[in-house]
């Protein structure tokens, strides 16, 4: 009778996310479909296996193929090499300023793809702030650093935003780390070079696959980066051809053929993704915390100096150049800079500007509009999910699941997808956009709400159930509201996120739609940097009011 009872219970809970599972299934596997339904289509629009056969076995698709991996290779090995050392300082010391290195890596998580690549343009470009200053230190007339427009700048881009991710996810797991097998291995007399090597090493490396593969899975799916730092069709990856094929070839069975493909290789990291954090938390039951020394020996402190010092600059001296970058205006190419306020006159309306910069205001107000109802629409669908994912079966796992799927498929085929649609549909533009940007941020949403949907203690749900209440009123009663602060952060990050994001609009969009970061694609294209960067300082002034909003109410939960 009592597993009758659990199993109603349980029941009671998956149909609650019943209303999000055909939500998601509308906006997510609909045009994933009409995408994928392309594929199997000749140029007539014919049912045919031409185009896959034609597609797969092209040279020049093998060609961008390899080099999409070959770069997310390179990538998450340069985000490895930055973030491990972190990972090691933030895991074994307590040292001063431990909390602000923590916040300066974490900027990334919060800006959009096009302001990276923009701050990436000002800071490391010819003339950009890292040249001048190293023009000036060695006294040489000619620029010593070529980075932009290669495959350095697109790895150092992809560092940029992904060494975060090895730090706090190898840190967290090494954290949790038991101690006594490398304390034990030090008192017989080996070096600690000796013990990292062959004891520490191999017990992190699950954790450190996870990682990487995560990483591996954002590096493939880049868009912008690739689009600008690549610098030409030498360096085209799957996400930009299969754009290329669908906005500027107008192939559209070629597009959708070389998404199947993408598609295929994600699926694949998602899965092993999946399998190496199943593995992950089957060894979490069994480590222990460890107490964090303050770092004793000069060499110790050096290092957290120096790393705490590269990693502001790296990760600060970009953004702090977009925003110096927006107070600046020259009358010439040779001409020194002067501050100026005129690129935001031009924006605001104040004083006239080019046709672009009078689009931006416009541009600002679409953005800030489709951002806020995008965000308002991720409550609910959030809340719906989590009630079905605190159920155990097969229909939670499988709700949870499809919430989270979203991830496996890049923003560029979810925009394809819309594409497709709009092509057959008389709609507004803005509704798809906003549409795609539902499904692009419910899953970051989820991975907010759901972990503290389950911290909810049983107590609270068996007291409400001693009472007479049902399952269905104890969560809207008692669990919704315990909620609240983890909904408002999914709601925040999914505002963040649809504010800046550039390949599905980009992909999706024509000339009736305009948002901040299309305005600010067409500045950088047009070399209007001053403009793009007063763009991209309002977008960095957003980002941060909502990462500090966030960390306000995480703070407020754990008071």
């Amino acid at each position: 009778m009592a597993n009758t009872h659990g199993k109603t219970k349980t029941a009671e809970l998956a149909w609650m996310g019943i209303p999000a599972f055909l939500l998601l299934a509308f906006l997510f596997l609909v045009p994933l479909c009409a995408t994928l339904a392309k594929a199997f289509t000749d140029g007539e629009g014919h049912l045919s296996l031409s185009t896959l056969r034609t597609t797969f076995s092209q040279p020049y698709t093998l060609r961008v193929l390899g080099f999409t991996l070959r770069q997310a290779l390179y990538s998450t090995l340069a985000s490895t090499a930055i973030g491990l050392p972190g990972a090691y300082l933030l895991a074994n010391y307590r040292f001063p300023g431990k909390k602000i290195v923590t916040a300066v890596a974490t900027v990334p998580f919060v800006l959009p793809s096009i302001l990276v690549v923009l701050g990436f343009v000002i800071f490391y470009g010819n003339n950009g702030i890292l040249n001048r200053a190293l023009m000036v230190l060695f006294h040489t007339d000619e620029p010593p650093l070529h980075i932009l427009y290669s495959l350095r700048a697109i790895i150092l881009a992809h560092a940029f935003y992904n060494f975060p991710v090895i730090m706090n996810l190898v840190s967290t797991y090494w954290e949790q780390m038991d101690r006594h097998p490398e304390q034990a291995a030090l008192t017989l007399g080996a070096s600690r070079g000796t013990v990292f090597r062959t004891i520490t090493l191999p017990r992190l490396l699950p954790a450190l696959f996870s990682a990487s593969t995560l990483v591996f899975l954002f590096c493939y799916n880049s868009f912008a980066i690739i689009l600008v730092l690549g610098g030409g069709p030498v360096y085209t990856t799957m996400e930009t051809e299969i754009y290329r094929k669908a906005r500027m070839s107008l192939d559209g069975p070629g597009a959708a053929a070389l998404a199947l493909m993408s598609l295929i290789v994600t699926i694949t990291l998602l899965v092993i993704y999946l399998a190496l954090q199943k593995r992950l938390k089957t060894q979490e039951e069994y480590t222990h915390s460890v107490v964090q020394q303050q770092p004793t020996s000069p060499l110790g402190k050096t290092l957290i100096i120096l790393y705490s010092v590269l990693t502001a600059v790296f990760v600060l001296g970009p953004i702090i150049s977009v925003v110096a970058r927006s107070f600046t205006m020259t009358a010439s190419r040779s001409a020194p800079s002067q501050w100026s306020l005129v690129w935001y006159r031009q924006l605001f309306g104040i004083i006239a500007g080019k046709d672009n910069m009078k689009s931006a205001w416009i541009a600002l107000q679409n953005s800030l509009s489709i951002a806020v109802v995008v965000a308002l629409a991720t409550i609910p669908a959030s809340l719906s999910l989590a009630a079905a994912a605190k159920g155990k079966g097969w229909l939670p796992s499988s709700l949870e699941l499809l919430g989270m799927l979203p991830m496996a498929v890049s923003s560029v085929i979810i925009g394809l997808g819309y594409y497709f649609i709009a092509r057959h549909i008389h709609t507004k533009g803005y509704l798809l956009v906003v549409l795609a940007h539902l499904v692009i941020v419910i899953p970051f949403a989820l991975r907010s709400v759901i972990p503290e949907a389950r911290k909810i203690p049983i107590q609270y749900v068996a007291a409400a159930r001693t009472l007479g209440a049902s399952r269905l009123y104890t969560f809207w009663t008692i669990e919704a509201p315990l909620l609240k602060n983890s909904l408002i952060t999914g709601a925040m990050f999914a505002f963040a996120l649809s504010l800046g994001e550039l390949n599905a609009t980009l992909t999706l969009s024509d000339s009736t739609i305009v948002t901040l970061p299309i305005v600010m694609y067409q500045l950088i294209g047009s070399y209007n940097y001053q403009g793009a960067c007063a763009l991209g300082t309002i977008l960095i002034i957003a980002s941060l009011l909502v990462f500090l909003l966030t960390e306000g109410l995480k703070g407020n939960r754990h008071a």
